[in-house]
């Protein structure tokens, strides 16, 4: 009799009524009835929906048949209940797509809750319309632990990388990856992340010339607590560049308070051929710190300081040769 009742009640009364049920029972509704089923479909964004703590988006190459997938990792956070209390689970799961499949992503990510999200990796050689799919269902207002992204096929899909990077908001660190040669990147383009970033880490090769001072400035001044910056570049203007433009913004802030703090800089030098070009910046009188020349570990490179005219505390500086 109750189901009879159920049956009798219009749809969207219903999906308010389904709305309610755990994503992982919400099999057993569908199975009731053809008219339930229509419901969870019809009502489908207004149903809950396995949360996703992890997704990652790689390149993989068969040599069986010679076919590079796009394969689909993620990560779904269960919270099962105890005598404890909750306890959260997680259950990983994924799924390969052919180049001619890589559209059904959409199925996937509108049955999926994505605003618990702790890590998103992106690491694609190709296929890298997954990820304009993905940024119709990407949407960063809840900090997210960890962002890598790695895309080295740009030619046909740069607007997708630089709409990917204009949703990053809320970030702890920031992985970029962006070999992308003889990509012109708009003149006012931001990455908006604000008030979480504590790590940034930017690689660029083959000529790359994606960061520019308004971005490294945007970040810089919008974000307090980033303390560690990881740079590897093939060229010294490049470094120079972003490192000036990183200590600008860092010491602008003297001006508006005495809140000093120590920021880390860390090189990647292998292979790199202006290594002697770049220490003699560092200690030359361009170079905003007083040397210090404490050096307490086998790869640093340099130490400084700069005394604050007001409060007489010092900002500080520590730059390490990543590749030692």
């Amino acid at each position: 009799m109750e189901d009879l009742d159920l049956l009798s009640l219009p749809p969207e009364i219903l999906a308010k009524i389904f709305s309610n049920i755990p994503w992982n029972q919400l099999i057993n509704v569908k199975l009731t009835s053809r008219k339930f089923n229509y419901v969870t479909e019809k009502y489908l964004k207004d149903m809950q929906k396995p949360k996703i703590s992890e997704i990652h988006f790689h390149n993989v190459y068969s040599y069986i048949d010679e076919i590079d997938r796009l394969e689909v990792t993620y990560e779904i956070l269960r919270t099962d209940a105890n005598s404890c209390g909750n306890i959260n689970r997680f259950m990983n799961t994924k799924f390969d797509l052919l180049p001619s499949e890589i559209d059904q992503l959409h199925s996937f990510l509108k049955k999926v809750d994505l605003t618990s999200l702790n890590l998103v990796d992106i690491n694609l050689d190709n296929h890298t319309e997954a990820i304009r799919i993905f940024n119709g269902y990407f949407h960063n207002t809840n900090k997210i632990d960890d962002i890598y992204f790695v895309v080295r096929d740009s030619d046909k899909n740069f607007d997708d990388i630089l709409s990917f990077l204009q949703k990053i908001q809320n970030v702890g660190l920031l992985y970029l990856h962006l070999p992308l040669p003889h990509q012109n990147v708009p003149r006012d383009f931001i990455i908006p992340v604000r008030n979480s970033l504590e790590i940034l880490d930017i690689y660029e090769r083959d000529d790359t010339a994606f960061f520019n001072p308004r971005i490294i400035k945007y970040i810089v001044e919008n974000n307090p607590d980033l303390r560690l910056y990881i740079l590897s570049f093939d060229n010294f203007k490049t470094y120079k560049m972003v490192i000036g433009t990183i200590l600008k913004g860092v010491l602008s802030k003297r001006n508006n308070s005495c809140l000093h703090n120590c920021i880390t800089l860390s090189f990647d030098l292998f292979k790199f051929e202006e290594t002697s070009e770049l220490l003699s910046y560092l200690y030359s009188e361009e170079f905003p710190y007083n040397a210090t020349n404490n050096m307490r570990k086998e790869n640093i490179l340099y130490t400084g300081e700069l005394r604050c005219p007001v409060c007489g505390k010092f900002d500080s500086i520590e730059i390490f040769d990543n590749e030692y």
